[in-house]
C-alpha cells in the first residue's frame, strides 16, 4: 500500500515537490521516445510502445512517494509532456516546429467585432433574435476551423498550397483573421523556411496577418530560392505595405513565370506604376492574373498595365469598377498586335457604346485562341412591348454586347475560327443567341474544344437550337450548360445528340432545377369547377437521358450501342435506378470500350433488368464463350474487388459486410416491421438477407448435382466418332470405328475387375476423380451457426 492510503492526514506536497515528480515523468517519457527511435532505425519498431505513461523510471531517489503518485499529473501537464515528446520526434526527423492545438468553435467569442478582419464585413456576425445582440456566425466559426486545419496540413516538397474552400453553403469568401491564429501562421511560415527547394507558392482565400508578416516571413524566404516559378496570393486582402513589398520582390526576381494577385485592391497609383514597370521588365513572366482587382488611377493606370502585359501569353483582367473608358481601353488593346493567346475579361460591364469596338477588335486580332467573357452583363437582342397611340408595337432593343454574338461572330467567322476555348458564363443567352452559337458550331472552320455557357439563363427552347448543331461538330469535347433554365423537355434533344456524336467527352447539366429524376404523382384541384385530376408518376429528364443514351438495358445490343464516351454530369449521385453517378464514372474511365460495356452489362444483369439472362437467347453463342458469360453472371460491383474504378468511395467489401436488423414503415399494413439486411451504397437500396434470383438458384443446383455425381468424368467426355442411324433405328458405325474394332480383336483382352466382385478388396476405398474427399464447415442460415458437413458417400 502506498502512503496516501495508510494515513489520511498525510501532508500535501509543495509545488517544488510536484514539479520534481513531473520532471521525473517527462525524463522517463523522453527516454522511452529515444529508445523507440533507435528501435525504429534498427528495424525492430513496435507500435504498441507509443504510450509511455506506464513505464516506470529506473531510479527513484525520493523514497517518500509511491509509484502511483510519481506518475499522477493533471491533464495540462500531460499535454505539455506530449508536446515536448513530439518536439523531440520532429527534431530528430528534421522538423523543429511546435504544432499548436486546434481551437474549437466555442473558443471564438464575439465580444469585440474589431478583433476579426475580413472583406466579408457584416456577414461575419449575426443579430440574435431574442436579445438583439451581435454574435459571431456559424459560417465564420466553420471558416476559422477549416483555416486552422489547412495551415497545419502537410505540404509537398517543392509546392506549397494554402487553399481553403468554404463550400457553397457558406456565405463567406475567405477565412477571417484573428490574433489567436498567429501561432498557426507562424507554424506555416516555419514550414516554408525549412524547404530545401520551392517551385510553387500559393495562398488563396485567407486574410493574411498584418503587413510585416508577409514581407519578413514569406517574401524574404522566397528570395532565397532560385527556382520559384509560380506565385499566387489570391483573395488575401493585401495591404498597401504588402503590395509595395510584393512589387519589390517581383522586380528582383528573374524566374517567376506565373503571377496571380486577383481579388486584391491596389489603391496606390505609385504601386500600380511600379507593378507595371516590374512586369514589363521581367524576363520570364508569361501569365498575369489581375481579375477583380481595383486599380487606382482609372483609365490611365489600366492602359499602363495593359501595355506592360503586352508580351505575356495569358492575361486576366477586369473589375466591377471598370467604366466605359476602361472597356474602350481593353478593346483597343485587343485590336493591337500583341503576344496574348489567352485573354479574359471579368466583371466589367460592356455597354451599348463599346459593343461595336469590341467586335471590331476581335476581328482584327490574330493571336487570341482562348477567349473568356465572365459576368459582363451581356445579352442578346430583347423584344419589349410598348404602346404608341394606343397600339401595341414590338420594339427591338439591343441590351449589350454578347448578343453582339449575332454581330460578333457572323461578320468575322473566318477570323474567329482559331478559337479553341470560349467561355461566356454568368451572362444571358436567349434563343436568338443560341441560334447564332449553333451556326458558329456547325461551321467547317470551327475548332472550339471547350465551350462554357453556364449561368446564362438558357432555356429548353434555346437548347433545341444549340444541341442539334453538335451532330455535325467534330471538335467540341467539353460543354458546360450548368446553372441554366433547362427542364425535362430537353431530354429527347440530349439523347438524340449523344446518339449521333462520338467526340464530346464531357457534358455538364448540373444545377438545372427543372430537370428531375422522377416526377412524383400529383393531385390538382380546380376550385371553380370542383374537379380533381391526378397526374401519374413518370420518369424525369435525368432518368430518360441515362436510359435513352447512356444505359439502355432493353437488350444486350442496346447496351453495347449506347454512348460510352461522353461523361454526363447531372446530380452527382445515384438516385433510384438511374445510376447517374455510376454512368459518369464508367464513361470517364481511361479504358477500352469493351471494359465499359462489361461494367454496364454486369449492372444491368444484377440490378436493372434480370430478364436479360434468358438461356434461349444464347443458342447461337459459341461454346467457348459460355464460361465468360457465366463469369459475368456471378460478378457484381463491390464483390471480390470487381469495379473498384466506379464503386463509391464509402463502399465496403460486400463479401465481408455483415447484416443487421432495421426497422421500416410498411405502407400497406401501416405498421413498423423489422427486417434483416444491409444497405448497398451503390444502389442506395436495402438488400434483404437471402434474396437470390431464380437463375442463380438454378445454376447453383446444377453445379451441386454435377459435383456430387459418381460419373463426373463421363459427363464432360465426348465420343471420337460420328453415329449414323438407319431407318429401322439400328445404329451403324463409321469406317474409323471399324478399323479400331479390328485392332482390338487382334489384341488380347484383359480381365477387368468390376464393382461387387468377391476378389476386389478396394471397392470401399474407391473415390471418383474430382470428387470431394474431406468434410468442410459451412454457415447454416437457419441456425445462424457454422456446421460441419461430411464428405459424400460413394
Amino acid at each position: 500500500m502506498n502512503d496516501a492510503t495508510e494515513s489520511a492526514d498525510a501532508p500535501r506536497r509543495s509545488g517544488r515537490e510536484r514539479k520534481k515528480v513531473v520532471s521525473v515523468y517527462t525524463e522517463a517519457k523522453r527516454a522511452a521516445v529515444a529508445e523507440r527511435k533507435k528501435a525504429k532505425n534498427s528495424g525492430n519498431f513496435e507500435r504498441n510502445t507509443r504510450n509511455s505513461r506506464k513505464c516506470k523510471p529506473e531510479e527513484d531517489d525520493d523514497d517518500d512517494y509511491s509509484d502511483e503518485d510519481s506518475y499522477a499529473s493533471s491533464d495540462e501537464e500531460d499535454r505539455q509532456s506530449d508536446v515536448s515528446s513530439d518536439e523531440e520526434e520532429n527534431s530528430e526527423g528534421g522538423d523543429k516546429r511546435s504544432k499548436p492545438f486546434i481551437k474549437r468553435r466555442g473558443h471564438w467569442k464575439s465580444d469585440d467585432e474589431s478583433a476579426y478582419q475580413s472583406v466579408d464585413g457584416d456577414r461575419l456576425f449575426t443579430t440574435c433574435y431574442w436579445d438583439r445582440t451581435r454574435r459571431l456566425s456559424w459560417d465564420a466559426r466553420s471558416a476559422l476551423g477549416k483555416g486552422q486545419k489547412s495551415l497545419l496540413a502537410e505540404q509537398e516538397k517543392s509546392c506549397i498550397t494554402l487553399n481553403t474552400q468554404l463550400g457553397r453553403s457558406n456565405s463567406l469568401t475567405q477565412v477571417p483573421y484573428h490574433e489567436d491564429l498567429m501561432p498557426f501562421y507562424e507554424y506555416f511560415a516555419d514550414g516554408v523556411k525549412q524547404r530545401p527547394a520551392l517551385e510553387s507558392f500559393r495562398i488563396t482565400n485567407h486574410h493574411l496577418p498584418p503587413s510585416p508578416w508577409l514581407e519578413s516571413r514569406i517574401l524574404s524566404v522566397l528570395e532565397t530560392f532560385s527556382n520559384v516559378a509560380t506565385l499566387e496570393l489570391s483573395n488575401c486582402s493585401l495591404s498597401a505595405d504588402d503590395l509595395s513589398s510584393l512589387v519589390k520582390f517581383i522586380a528582383k526576381n528573374t524566374t517567376l513565370s506565373t503571377l496571380n494577385i486577383s481579388k486584391n485592391n491596389i489603391e496606390s497609383e505609385d504601386t500600380v506604376k511600379d507593378l507595371a514597370k516590374a512586369i514589363k521588365k521581367h524576363p520570364a513572366l508569361c501569365s498575369v492574373n489581375l481579375s477583380y482587382c481595383k486599380l487606382a488611377g482609372g483609365n490611365a493606370a489600366l492602359e499602363r498595365m495593359l501595355t506592360a502585359c503586352k508580351s505575356c501569353e495569358h492575361l486576366e483582367i477586369g473589375s466591377e469598377e471598370f467604366d466605359s473608358k476602361c472597356v474602350t481601353a481593353v478593346a483597343n488593346f485587343i485590336g493591337k498586335k500583341s503576344s496574348v493567346t489567352s485573354f479574359s475579361l471579368t466583371g466589367a460591364t460592356i455597354d451599348k457604346e463599346n459593343k461595336k469596338l469590341m467586335s471590331e477588335a476581335l476581328v482584327k486580332n490574330k493571336t487570341i485562341e482562348e477567349l473568356y467573357f465572365q459576368n459582363n452583363k451581356l445579352a442578346l437582342p430583347g423584344i419589349i412591348q410598348t404602346t404608341k397611340k394606343g397600339k401595341s408595337v414590338k420594339v427591338l432593343i439591343i441590351l449589350s454586347l454578347r448578343s453582339k454574338l449575332t454581330i460578333l461572330f457572323f461578320p468575322g467567322l473566318k477570323s474567329l475560327s482559331r478559337l479553341t476555348h470560349l467561355e461566356l458564363s454568368h451572362n444571358s443567352l436567349p434563343a436568338a443567341g443560341a441560334k447564332a452559337m449553333a451556326k458558329f458550331l456547325e461551321g467547317a472552320d470551327c475548332k472550339v474544344v471547350t465551350l462554357d455557357l453556364s449561368s446564362n439563363h438558357l432555356t429548353t427552347k434555346g437548347a433545341s437550337y444549340l444541341l442539334p448543331a453538335l451532330k455535325k461538330n467534330t471538335s467540341l469535347q467539353h460543354l458546360d450548360l450548368s446553372k441554366n433554365w433547362l427542364n425535362d423537355g430537353v431530354a429527347p434533344i440530349v439523347i438524340d445528340m449523344l446518339q449521333n456524336n462520338s467526340t464530346l467527352l464531357e457534358l455538364n447539366l448540373k444545377f438545372n432545377k427543372g430537370m428531375k429524376n422522377v416526377r412524383e404523382e400529383k393531385e390538382r384541384r380546380s376550385w371553380y369547377s370542383n374537379t380533381r385530376t391526378i397526374i401519374p408518376r413518370r420518369d424525369g429528364g435525368r432518368f430518360e437521358i441515362v436510359r435513352g443514351a447512356l444505359f439502355d438495358t432493353k437488350s444486350f445490343d442496346s447496351i453495347s450501342g449506347s454512348n460510352h464516351v461522353c461523361a454526363v454530369e447531372m446530380s452527382g449521385r445515384n438516385q433510384g435506378d438511374s445510376f447517374e453517378d455510376t454512368m459518369l464514372k464508367i464513361n470517364a474511365l481511361d479504358a477500352t470500350e469493351g471494359k465499359k460495356i462489361r461494367y454496364k452489362v454486369v449492372l444491368a444483369l444484377n440490378h436493372v433488368n434480370t430478364d436479360l439472362y434468358n438461356p434461349r437467347s444464347f443458342d447461337n453463342v459459341p461454346l467457348e464463350m459460355m464460361p465468360y458469360l457465366l463469369e459475368m453472371l456471378q460478378q457484381d460491383i463491390g464483390y471480390n474487388g470487381f469495379g473498384k474504378d466506379i464503386a463509391p468511395k464509402n463502399m465496403p467489401n460486400m463479401d465481408t459486410m455483415g447484416y443487421s436488423r432495421h426497422g421500416h414503415w410498411n405502407r400497406e399494413t401501416r405498421s413498423w416491421e423489422s427486417r434483416v439486411g444491409r444497405r448497398n451504397p451503390l444502389t442506395r437500396k436495402f438488400e434483404m438477407k437471402g434474396e437470390i434470383s431464380k437463375d442463380t438458384k438454378s445454376l447453383s443446383r446444377v453445379f451441386e448435382v454435377i459435383m456430387s455425381s459418381q460419373s463426373l468424368p463421363q459427363l464432360f467426355s465426348r465420343g471420337p466418332g460420328e453415329f449414323k442411324f438407319t431407318n429401322k433405328g439400328d445404329s451403324t458405325t463409321t469406317t474409323a470405328e471399324k478399323t479400331e474394332k479390328k485392332k482390338k480383336k487382334k489384341s488380347k483382352s484383359k480381365k477387368r475387375r468390376k464393382f461387387g466382385d468377391a476378389d476386389d478388396d478396394d471397392d470401399d476405398a474407391y473415390i471418383p476423380k474430382g470428387a470431394r474427399k474431406r468434410g468442410r464447415w459451412e454457415y447454416n442460415p437457419e441456425s445462424r451457426k457454422r456446421e460441419y458437413v461430411p464428405p459424400p458417400v460413394y
